[in-house]
């Protein structure tokens, strides 16, 4: 079966190290938009869906109407009768119980909060518009509203954060029983804010904070099972595992991406060209790439080392010098026929995976 993602492309204000394709809310764009959505979404009528993802932007930031339009819409395009798991990413900002209703109402299975700290000056420097405060409220909502599967994303190695302030945000985090949380390092990249500022991050501290958040993790009964994700009881983001295991995946909206019957492609990047192409029936994408079996193997090796279960062995037929230099290393393992990293190899992943290209 097939995943589905769906870009929303719109924030209250744009955090200062944002690089994804976000705009100003504007609730008549809005409007136009989850059209334009649907109208794309008819060119794959009645396919199978496994998955689908919400993500942004930030999609939390549409009126209730807004988000029961599209998901009536998506229920009419799409066959989701067999849909594992359905999530939205969410700000505590602009969450409010109505919308946290509306959304259980349309069967959203699961919620992913973008957090990023537990220290309010931290969270101000990063250009966040909340506080802790407002996160727990929000996060407290969620649980009454009858959801029992809730991500929470946290970064690190920020400005002014040190070990001992990131060391807290873990143990406050933890203390919510929350079934999945991610964490990601701060990235300076080119065209934001911090970028133009020449903010600048510290790798080794990085490291040590990874390494911190690795071991309360596991002592808080959270798996380790991809890269930058921990799961408790099972609970490990299904849509991004079709991802992470070279699986196809359909994506709607401006700037997002598909990898459907061996193609993969992308949408124009601006929001309005997009409106205006999707609903008159244009083509929307912007660029496209046949995957055929070598790019595959590849890929699939790239993607599925950021598992902790790992890639089969039988695809590093053509790598095996690749393989054996990291095996002695101990970056990498093999266990059960799949070539695995190691704990001290995740830290390093980057290089260890752009080495088998």
């Amino acid at each position: 079966m097939t995943g589905l993602y769906i870009h929303i492309p719109f924030c209250k204000k744009k955090c200062l190290y944002c690089d994804f394709i976000s705009f100003e809310y504007d609730e008549q764009k809005a409007n136009a938009y989850i059209d334009a959505l649907l109208k794309e979404a008819g060119k794959y009528k009645d396919e199978k869906i496994s998955t689908v993802y919400i993500g942004g932007g930030t999609p939390s930031v549409v009126t209730p109407k807004q988000f029961e339009t599209l998901a009536e819409g998506l229920n009419k395009n799409f066959d989701l009768s067999g849909i594992s798991e359905f999530t939205v990413e969410l700000n505590p900002e602009s969450t409010t119980k109505e919308k946290l209703d509306i959304m259980f109402d349309n069967k959203v299975t699961r919620l992913s909060f973008g957090l990023q700290s537990a220290n309010d000056a931290e969270l101000k420097s990063l250009g966040r518009l909340h506080n802790y405060n407002d996160f727990v409220t929000a996060y407290n909502q969620a649980r009454e509203a009858g959801f029992n599967n809730i991500s929470v994303d946290l970064m690190y190695g920020t400005e002014n954060q040190t070990i001992e302030s990131w060391q807290n945000t873990l143990d406050t985090v933890l203390k919510l029983n929350s079934e999945h949380i991610s964490l990601y390092p701060l990235t300076i990249e080119k065209n934001t804010p911090f970028h133009k500022q020449n903010k600048q991050t510290d790798p080794d501290l990085q490291g040590l904070m990874y390494n911190c958040a690795c071991d309360k993790l596991q002592h808080g009964g959270f798996e380790h099972y991809e890269i930058s994700n921990w799961a408790k009881d099972g609970k490990i983001s299904k849509h991004n595992t079709l991802y992470w295991k070279n699986m196809e995946y359909i994506g709607l909206g401006a700037s997002a991406s598909s990898y459907y019957k061996r193609n993969r492609f992308k949408n124009v990047l601006n929001a309005d060209i997009y409106i205006k192409n999707a609903q008159c029936g244009a083509n929307c994408i912007l660029e496209t790439e046949y995957i055929d079996d070598t790019l595959y193997n590849t890929e699939s090796i790239m993607l599925g080392l950021r598992l902790s279960e790992g890639v089969d062995l039988s695809l590093f037929n053509h790598k095996k010098r690749t393989l054996y230099k990291y095996l002695k290393q101990d970056l990498l393992v093999v266990k059960d026929g799949k070539v695995c990293l190691t704990e001290k190899g995740f830290w390093v992943s980057n290089t260890i995976i752009s080495d088998f290209m």
